[in-house]
């Protein structure tokens, strides 16, 4: 281990020193290159047949040069973050790199909400209820690992995990500031150079883009209010098609694994959802146009990127006494720059079904009375619902955003029906609506700042709705 240590930091001194020499050289050419620009300057405006050839020949040697050297610089310093890298012990000999944001989360809510430090829907008020509430919390932080494998069939693999601190609250006098662990994102990834093989629990591929926010991490921002963004196990499949050097077009199926909405049924144990007790999984399609990426999944090129989407889904859910459900969505999802400062992103569905994947008030299905038949029909909720999103940059340290989200369930969905007078406030939930605005500030590249405003509207079937107001501050690391 220090034999290995020693070779690293012999290494690395020596990628320094090359870089050192190459910057020096670099100003120097620079330096001789101002000089011959002056020289150039000085003399009469005349045609470059008519300037004395050294010279010319000299300016452009020079140029060329610094190019080279610019290049050289560029290669070491990828060898000294490749040297830095085997800093991180594993039983690969491929480069492994941890990544992480540590998250503090502080909020004042006005209302009452369903989860102080992350509420996704504003809920009655009662006489022992109060009228809000106020904390912080760092259970949104993030951890990560990701490694970079070999080439197979002339893919790049690699993979990447990340946890949070948003599986529940532990049992004891701590239980606020003692979050439990829970897997949020992983995925394995075999790149190729227009084509892309994804086996990962991540968010739904009809669904790609979410609003920006640090208040909202462990539930993307707008969840529950049109922001279609479940993470689940699933397949992928996509192929790029580049059209010309800035736009491609982009095909992508997926199975997804479809989960339940609302919470298990099995306490210890996991319990099949109604998706897997159909015996085959859901399936995903999508078809797109825009800027390029790094790979089929990952970050544009371009810094101000474009696309446009269209997709498709459907799964198919089987409940007891032989009822099944054929659950559907049409999605669209759009990303327009709008010049070097300013940006509208969003999504817009309307489906069937659509709880496991957080849309329709999380709910896939209602449970009533037919007012006709007197039976007890499993009757699939429609849904429609979206969300935009209006981004402003000043700079490269600020930026503001304003977003509006809405899910809603169909009327006559639940008209058709009538419920017990036990029905929960869950089951009568019809439509919810948020709107944020956040400021997000970077005085250096990896430190966050960011104040939010967030105002939740929910409505039930019945009755007058309720709302809340959520002002929150946030603060983190990037690593």
């Amino acid at each position: 281990m220090e034999q290995r240590l020693q070779a690293i930091s012999s290494s690395l001194d020596e990628a320094n020193q090359q870089l050192e020499q190459s910057r020096k050289e670099i100003q120097q050419l620079r330096q001789e290159l101002s000089q011959i620009k002056g020289q150039l300057a000085a003399t009469k405006p005349i045609s470059e047949q008519s300037l004395h050839k050294d010279e010319v020949d000299t300016a452009r040697t020079t140029a060329s040069a610094i190019e080279d050297l610019q290049e050289r610089q560029q290669t070491l310093e990828e060898q000294v973050k490749l040297h830095e890298q085997t800093k991180v012990e594993s039983d690969s000999k491929y480069p492994v790199r941890v990544t992480g944001l540590i998250l503090f989360n502080s909020f004042i809510n006005k209302g009452i909400v369903d989860n102080i430090d992350l509420p996704e829907v504003a809920l009655a008020g009662s006489n022992d209820s109060g009228d809000g509430s106020a904390g912080a919390s760092f259970r949104q932080t993030i951890l990560g690992l990701q490694g970079f494998g070999p080439r197979i069939a002339g893919a790049r693999t690699s993979a990447d995990v990340n946890l949070d601190f948003f599986g529940g609250l532990a049992y004891g006098s701590t239980a606020t500031s003692a979050g439990i662990v829970r897997m949020r994102t992983a995925s394995i990834n075999f790149d190729w150079d227009h084509d892309s093989i994804q086996a990962g629990m991540v968010g739904p591929l009809i669904s790609p883009l979410s609003p920006t926010s640090y208040a909202t991490v462990a539930e993307p921002s707008l969840a529950g209010a049109g922001n279609l963004w479940t993470w689940s196990p699933q397949l992928r499949y996509a192929h790029q098609i580049p059209l010309h050097s800035t736009r491609k077009l982009q095909f992508e199926l997926g199975l997804w694994d479809p989960p339940t909405a609302g919470y298990s049924t099995n306490l210890l144990f996991r319990a099949p959802s109604p998706g897997e007790y159909s015996k085959q999984p859901a399936y995903e399609s999508r078809i797109s146009y825009g800027t390029p990426t790094k790979n089929s999944y990952g970050d544009s090129f371009n810094e101000h990127p474009f696309q446009v989407g269209l997709s498709g889904y459907y799964s198919r859910q089987s409940y007891p006494y032989g009822e099944n459900l054929d659950t559907w969505a049409v999605t669209t999802d759009w990303r327009v720059p709008l010049g070097d400062h300013f940006e509208v992103s969003g999504e817009g569905y309307r489906g069937l079904g659509l709880g496991g994947l957080g849309g329709g008030v999380y709910k896939d299905i209602l449970i009533g009375v037919n007012p006709v038949t007197g039976g007890n029909p499993y009757r699939g909720l429609n849904a429609i619902g979206g969300w935009t999103q209006f981004k402003t940059r000043f700079g490269r340290s600020l930026e503001a955003n304003a977003s509006i989200g809405l899910d809603d369930g169909f009327a006559g969905d639940f008209h058709s029906l009538q419920f017990p007078a036990t029905a929960t406030e869950v089951q009568l939930r019809a439509r919810n609506k948020m709107v944020v605005a956040n400021l997000i500030f970077k005085p250096k590249t990896y430190i966050i700042f960011s104040p939010e405003y967030r105002r939740i509207w929910t409505w039930p079937i019945y009755g007058a709705g309720t709302s809340a107001d959520i002002f929150s501050l946030s603060a983190g690391y990037q690593f």
